[in-house]
């Protein structure tokens, strides 16, 4: 029964910390700062946080699970994460948008796509994607 108690505990303290943070998200810029500030630490928790802004999207679904394992594994194949950058951003009028990031692993550099909308007042996570093959983001400066 304590054990029950710590873990329904520490469950409502995280999804009130991220229901706090999500609120405070104003712009598709903060939203993915927040993301990556908890992907350094907890790829499954920055998977959630993304995923908690869609209430149309369920968080137990295949897919999502899928992307986790993925990203961990990359995280066990690639050797050391070492932060991300910003390769593009993409928009399609105001309210809907696709940031590429880079996400820098030891061995190589893995491409994350996410695509965020805001159909009125909030942005919301409406697609993520990754992929090794980011040398098609190469173009000439």
């Amino acid at each position: 029964m304590k054990k029950f108690l710590i873990a329904a505990s520490a469950i409502l303290i995280l999804s009130s910390a991220l229901g706090t943070s999500l609120k405070a998200q104003a712009t598709p810029e903060e939203l993915m700062e927040g993301f990556f500030a908890i992907f350094n630490e907890d790829v499954n928790q920055a998977i959630d946080y993304l995923f908690a802004t869609n209430n149309m999207i369920d968080p137990s679904q295949q897919g999502i699970k899928s992307i986790k394992e993925r990203l961990e594994l990359s995280r066990k194949l690639l050797g050391n994460y070492y932060g991300s950058e910003i390769v593009d951003i993409y928009y399609a009028g105001d309210s809907y948008v696709k940031y590429i990031y880079s996400l820098k692993y030891e061995r190589q550099p893995v491409k994350f796509i996410v695509v965020l909308y805001k159909p009125k007042d909030k942005w919301k996570v409406q697609n993520i994607n990754f992929q090794d093959d980011i040398d098609t983001e190469f173009r000439l400066r």
